[in-house]
């Protein structure tokens, strides 16, 4: 199994260049991959854990740790597609990829906080729709010299598009586990992206829904904690990657087992001594 790490950019991590340096340092330990969150205001759970905190913008962040890094990969953990317009992220998401040499995992979504659209002026209840609108513009625009594209929402044709990515298909990564999403999954995506799924729950939608059969990667986020005690919850029904280096590990054969190829590991953490300590932790204890 290999394994991602959160960058703390949605954590409160003062400076964008402490996460670069983060990034840095993952790619030197062996991580595979670092993540970068969104949010646009401090919605009500965000300020709650931040405060008046800065939540540095997901892009930037990867922006800045493509130019010095050369082998990590670089995903967003997720946009929130409604959030954006086709058109521009397509070039952004192109632009970046170019930048980091095909790099890019653009993990997506749809977002609950109701609060943060009314603020956007962005329709909360039709966002899965909007969703996948904007990404069938965006297979359009990577895929076609002159893209043409007629949807609900986005409408563009007769003008050159460039750049296009350097991968093809670039990897979409699909967060959430509803029924909406998995369908998303299944017409958009080229990966499963859930967040705090227990194993037992993974493995039982990977299966109902033939996910590895039809080849889909199965990469969930974790909330990840070192305990010097056991807990008394099974490892199979845990949502996170609570326990001692022991226990994690047999939760990471469990989660081998029902199909996942990563594991992006999220810990909670916005002071960098302590980051850097965690990651470290994470590599004896996953052996990478």
């Amino acid at each position: 199994m290999k394994f991602g790490l959160c960058l703390p950019n949605a954590q409160g991590a003062k400076h964008v260049r402490d996460l670069v340096e983060l990034a840095q340092e993952a790619e030197s330990l062996g991580f595979n991959s670092v993540w970068s969150s969104e949010h646009l205001f401090h919605t009500s759970y965000v300020e709650k854990r931040l405060g008046s905190a800065p939540y540095h913008e997901a892009l930037t962040v990867l922006i800045a740790a493509a130019t010095v890094t050369s082998t990590i990969r670089l995903g967003t953990s997720v946009l929130v597609l409604p959030w954006h317009h086709p058109v521009r992220l397509g070039k952004m998401i192109a632009s970046l990829d170019d930048l980091s040499a095909g790099r890019v995992n653009m993990g997506v979504g749809v977002a609950i906080t109701e609060d943060e659209y009314e603020n956007l002026n962005i329709d909360f209840h039709n966002r899965g729709d909007v969703t996948n609108d904007m990404l069938g513009a965006m297979r359009s625009l990577w895929s076609e010299d002159f893209p043409e594209y007629t949807g609900s929402y986005f409408t563009f044709s007769n003008l050159r598009f460039e750049p296009k990515p350097v991968q093809s298909p670039l990897p979409v990564y699909v967060g959430g586990n509803s029924i909406a999403a998995l369908k998303r999954l299944k017409k958009f995506g080229q990966a499963w992206h859930p967040l705090s799924i227990c194993a037992d729950d993974l493995s039982r939608i990977a299966v109902e829904h033939q996910l590895i059969a039809d080849g889909f990667k199965i990469c969930p986020r974790m909330v990840v904690q070192f305990l010097n005690e056991p807990s008394d919850r099974p490892l199979t029904g845990r949502k996170t990657l609570k326990g001692t280096p022991g226990e994690l590990r047999q939760m990471m054969q469990l989660y081998a087992e029902a199909g996942v190829s990563e594991m992006i590991l999220n810990p909670l953490i916005n002071d960098m001594s302590q980051m850097r300590e965690h990651m470290h932790q994470a590599k004896e204890v996953f052996v990478f």
